[in-house]
């Protein structure tokens, strides 16, 4: 059974049975606010949150996280147990999944009121919205990025990612890096399954994702993007098959993390990940591109945070999204850890006094700020399913089991599924 149809029906299994949140005997609100990352955003969180329950003791906050690649998962077995957490942190690509399935409360009536926007970037708020209806908030902002070690670069005497070069500059670079380790340390990590990246390529040549719904590209493109991918393989400029599985394992999983590349593609928001696993070893760059114009990174919301439409405390959960979003303190103590804040006079407090991997994460979005784009809208139900098929296909190129021609057929066939 293909994932998209296996949360679908989780997802629509009696949601009721066993509701959200409760009170204790004392009459404390018990809520339950679960997010994806790692041990660095999990420190950083659940002080916020301590904070939290410090202004309101009449609110517990229970908490836990996993890594993004089981998140999802997880939590469609508990939406579909009766069980789904009171807070939800949410991605973009999945919040049709959700929304569309009425899992996701709905916040208009909460949005410049009990969550305050005033202070807000009122265009970002928007990527929140569906169908008329604010299921999510923006937590905060980041970019695609190619997270790189700089040593590496300067043993191997290329240039440093900078706006302006361009895939083949890339391939180049990374080739000899690769040859000037004699081998041992790839000099990219492979990109060729990433749906991310795949955008990003697209977007620099005016394309999207999704187009009214359905897929805003041709097989040739995508047919292109895996034969770059091919062509880095070729070229020896990129990890072997037997690591092509580990990129979306967190930080300290990918070859980056295990020193086993010298550049990989990622968003910035993740540098504090790779900066736990790596301390002070490692940068952010752009992304190459062969358009002089168009960078094709925009400003995307790393993610969102939505409240489970059968919560029984809406208030103490619409109080928790408030303050994690617009609370001076929590905002210093959070940093940019998911990247940006949306509220733009706290992004401004943050700013003046970040340090390590939070200022590395702030200059670097400071500096290709005039080429972010603005965000689409939100994927398709489906694309969470598309995303790991991409994966899926691309690894069967690698691995030699299918030609390009052969699993872009059944990548096409089965992602047009997706989206019914």
């Amino acid at each position: 059974m293909g994932a998209h149809k296996a949360v679908g029906l989780m997802l629509c299994t009696v949601l009721a049975a066993a509701g959200c949140g409760s009170k204790s005997g004392g009459g404390q609100a018990e809520i339950r606010f679960i997010w994806w990352g790692n041990d660095d955003r999990a420190k950083v969180t659940n002080e916020a949150v301590k904070l939290f329950e410090s202004r309101n003791p009449d609110i517990k906050v229970s908490t836990s996280f996993q890594n993004f690649q089981n998140y999802f998962e997880k939590l469609s077995t508990e939406i579909a147990g009766g069980n789904a957490p009171d807070v939800i942190q949410m991605d973009y690509r999945y919040l049709n999944e959700y929304a569309g399935r009425n899992v996701l409360l709905d916040l208009t009536p909460y949005v410049g009121k009990e969550i305050r926007t005033a202070d807000w970037n009122q265009g970002f708020i928007g990527s929140g919205k569906l169908n008329g209806k604010q299921v999510a908030m923006p937590l905060a902002q980041n970019a695609t990025t190619i997270v790189y070690d700089p040593k590496l670069f300067t043993a191997a005497g290329v240039p440093e990612p900078t706006i302006g070069w361009t895939w083949a500059d890339y391939k180049q670079i990374a080739g000899k890096i690769q040859a000037s380790t004699g081998g041992k340390i790839a000099g990219s990590t492979d990109f060729g399954g990433t749906e991310d990246v795949f955008e990003t390529w697209l977007r620099q040549r005016g394309k999207a994702l999704y187009q009214d719904g359905k897929l805003g590209y041709t097989k040739d493109d995508l047919k292109a993007f895996w034969q770059l991918s091919k062509d880095f393989r070729d070229a020896q400029a990129t990890t072997p098959a037997e690591l092509v599985t580990t990129l979306n394992a967190g930080a300290e999983q990918t070859p980056m993390g295990k020193k086993l590349s010298a550049s990989e593609h990622s968003y910035d928001s993740l540098y504090g990940g790779y900066n736990t696993v790596r301390p002070d070893e490692l940068k952010l760059g752009p992304y190459p591109s062969d358009s002089k114009e168009a960078l094709g990174s925009y400003r995307k919301p790393s993610q969102l945070i939505s409240a489970s439409a059968r919560t029984k405390n809406k208030d103490a959960a619409v109080k928790l999204i408030d303050f994690l979003l617009n609370d001076q303190e929590a905002g210093k103590i959070l940093g940019a850890n998911r990247g940006l804040p949306a509220n733009l006079k706290i992004r401004e407090a943050v700013a003046q006094n970040l340090s390590g991997a939070n200022k590395v994460i702030f200059e670097y979005q400071k500096s290709v700020d005039a080429k972010l784009g603005d965000a689409p809208a939100a994927p398709p139900k489906g694309d969470g399913t598309i995303y790991k098929l991409m994966q899926r296909k691309h690894e069967e190129v690698v691995f030699g089991k299918k030609t390009i021609d052969q699993a872009l057929d059944e990548f096409w066939r089965d992602a047009e599924e997706a989206l019914k």
